[in-house]
């Protein structure tokens, strides 16, 4: 019979089959570990764009609130008037005598309350709703500050509409011969934010400290505009 040629010690040993090894502990807990800070990260990212989404929707929303407040502003002027523009003009902020500007003493102020401002006009999320803050025929009976969301400061556009001259002798009131009065409104939010039950408060509000009513939080959208006779 013959012979093979081959060595059987060159033989290979038979291979052995490797069965799945099961995770140790150890990758389990760093696999846990990293899952929990994407999560986190993913969380964290999260947040900041939600609230950026927000903050946009009520910048459009402020937006819109301008425009009512232009058709609001307009149908106070009273063209048959010895005065067309008195009511409008009783809002607006303006220059003082000592070369300051009533709005910015006001928000100089630690305890410049808005709710006792009677210039200020204040406006529901949609603009439907747009009047001062003792204006129960708009906010209802009792005054409810609930859907009093945005502020609105009126400035008198003093290069376009100058205001009276106090030391004119006689005196003289421009705004009763003029065309227009042109203003740029300060839409300032939020306001108030609602409570549980029926209550608001306002933004930034804070009696037992040393500034009472801290307006730094707020957002601000500014919008020229004019009415005319």
């Amino acid at each position: 019979m013959p012979v093979s040629s081959r060595s059987t010690f060159n033989a290979q040993p038979p291979r052995r089959l490797r069965l799945g090894s099961a995770f140790s502990l150890l990758e389990v807990v760093v696999a846990v570990g990293v899952f929990a800070i994407g999560i986190v990260a993913i969380l964290a990212l999260f947040a900041p764009a939600a609230k950026s989404v927000s903050a946009n929707a009520e910048a459009e929303a402020a937006a819109a609130v301008a425009q009512a407040l232009a058709a609001d502003l307009q149908r106070r002027v009273v063209p048959t008037a010895s005065e067309p523009f008195a009511a409008v003009s009783a809002l607006l902020k303006k220059s003082t005598a000592a070369g300051s500007h009533e709005l910015t003493a006001d928000n100089a102020r630690a305890d410049y309350d808005i709710a006792r401002d009677p210039q200020l006009l204040f406006a529901n999320r949609d603009g439907t709703k747009i009047g001062t803050f003792a204006d129960t025929t708009v906010w209802g009976t009792p005054n409810s500050n609930r859907e009093k969301f945005f502020e609105i400061a009126l400035i008198r556009n003093e290069t376009l509409s100058p205001p009276a001259d106090p030391a004119a002798d006689p005196p003289v009131n421009p705004d009763a011969t003029a065309a227009f009065i042109a203003y740029t409104a300060r839409i300032r939010w939020p306001a108030f934010v609602a409570l549980s039950g029926a209550g608001a408060q306002q933004v930034g509000a804070n009696p037992a400290g040393a500034v009472r009513f801290d307006h730094s939080s707020k957002l601000s959208l500014f919008v020229a505009g004019a009415v005319k006779r």
